[in-house]
C-alpha cells in the first residue's frame, strides 16, 4: 500500500482521533495519498462524536507493515505508541506537548507548538493552504478543540484555539449544546466502566529511570463519584501500580462543571511526590486543587522534579 499512515497514540482520545482523520484528508487533498488508522479503540468521547455525526472510524490497525511512511498526530513520545510503529518510518509529527521525544524520530519533520489541541494545528494547515475541509473533518476537529480546552475553561487555551474553533464552527455548525452533550456522554462510569476507563485513560511515562502512570478522567459530577467509589479508585490505582511495576501512580479527576482537580494516589510515596510537585495536601487519600491543571502540565512538573 503506497499510502502514508496517519496515526496517534494507541487507544486515542478525541484530539488524536480527530487530528488523524482530518490530516489524512488534508494529505489526500494535497496529492499525497494517506489513510487514518489507530491501534486499540478510540476513547468514549471520540466514539460519541464519530457516532453522533456518522463519521467513518479510522482504520483499525494490527500492524504497520503495509506502510513505509507514518505521520503522528497528537503524539511525540515512544511511550503510548503501539510497538508496531518504527520511529524510523515516522516522517512527520504534529503535537502540542511540552514534554516530548521528538529527537527519537530523527527522520521526522516536527511541529510541536503549545496550543490547546493538536486539532488546532491540523486545522491551521487547511486554512493556511486554503484547502477545503469536509463538514465531518470540521466537526471532528471542532469537537477535539472543545475537549482539549475543556470548552475553553482549561489552563492551556490560546487565541489560536479560539480563532480556529470559530472558523471550524462556521463549517461544522455544531449544535449549541454539543459540549454539554459530549461531556455528559463521557461521565457515565457506572459498574465496570470505571475500571475500563481508568485503564484506557492511563498514560505511562519514565523519567530518571522511574516509571510513572497518570490516569486522567474529565467528568461531570466528580464529587459524587468520589463519595461513592473513592476507595475503589484507590484500589484500582494500587492494582495498576503493582501490575506495571511502577514507582508512582496517580489519578487526576477534572470536574467539568466546577473546573477543579481531584487527585488520588496509589500509596503514600505517590502522595508525597504529588504534594511536593503540585503544592497540595492529601487528606484521607484525596487532594483538591482549585486552579485547574491538565495531565500534560503535571507530567512536565513531575519530569522536572525527578530529573533534578
Amino acid at each position: 500500500m503506497n499510502k502514508i499512515l496517519v496515526t496517534c497514540y494507541a487507544d486515542p482520545d478525541l484530539d488524536g482521533t480527530a487530528s488523524a482523520l482530518a490530516y489524512a484528508e488534508f494529505l489526500n487533498k494535497t496529492g499525497r495519498p494517506a489513510v487514518a488508522g489507530v491501534f486499540g479503540e478510540p476513547s468514549v468521547e471520540a466514539e460519541y462524536l464519530l457516532d453522533r455525526f456518522k463519521i467513518k472510524y479510522p482504520l483499525k490497525l494490527s500492524t504497520t507493515a503495509d506502510f513505509e511512511q507514518i505521520v503522528l498526530t497528537d503524539a511525540s513520545t515512544l511511550s503510548g505508541l503501539d510497538g508496531n510503529i518504527d520511529p524510523k518510518a515516522v516522517i512527520e509529527i504534529i503535537d502540542h506537548r511540552k514534554v516530548n521525544e521528538a529527537e527519537k524520530f530523527f527522520k521526522a519533520k516536527v511541529q510541536i507548538e503549545l496550543v490547546g489541541a493538536a486539532a488546532t494545528l491540523v486545522a491551521e494547515r487547511f486554512f493556511e493552504k486554503q484547502i477545503s475541509m469536509s463538514s465531518n473533518a470540521a466537526k471532528a476537529l471542532a469537537g477535539a478543540v472543545i475537549s482539549n480546552t475543556l470548552n475553553f475553561h482549561g489552563p492551556v487555551v490560546s487565541d489560536r484555539d479560539r480563532s480556529v474553533f470559530d472558523r471550524l464552527n462556521q463549517i461544522s455548525a455544531l449544535p449549541e449544546n454539543f459540549a454539554q452533550e459530549m461531556f455528559l456522554a463521557k461521565s457515565d462510569l457506572s459498574g465496570k466502566k470505571l475500571f475500563e476507563r481508568m485503564r484506557s485513560d492511563l498514560a505511562g511515562l519514565e523519567f530518571a529511570g522511574q516509571k510513572i502512570a497518570i490516569v486522567q478522567l474529565e467528568i461531570v459530577g466528580a464529587e459524587g463519584l468520589l463519595a461513592g467509589r473513592g476507595g475503589e479508585i484507590v484500589e484500582i490505582l494500587k492494582k495498576i501500580k503493582n501490575e506495571q511495576e511502577l514507582a508512582f501512580c496517580f489519578i487526576n479527576i477534572i470536574d467539568l462543571e466546577k473546573f477543579q482537580n481531584y487527585f488520588l494516589a496509589a500509596d503514600d510515596e505517590s502522595e508525597k511526590l504529588f504534594e511536593k510537585v503540585l503544592c497540595v495536601v492529601f487528606k484521607n487519600h484525596l487532594a483538591i486543587r482549585k486552579e485547574l491543571l491538565m495531565r500534560k502540565q503535571i507530567v512536565s512538573l513531575i519530569k522536572k522534579e525527578l530529573e533534578r
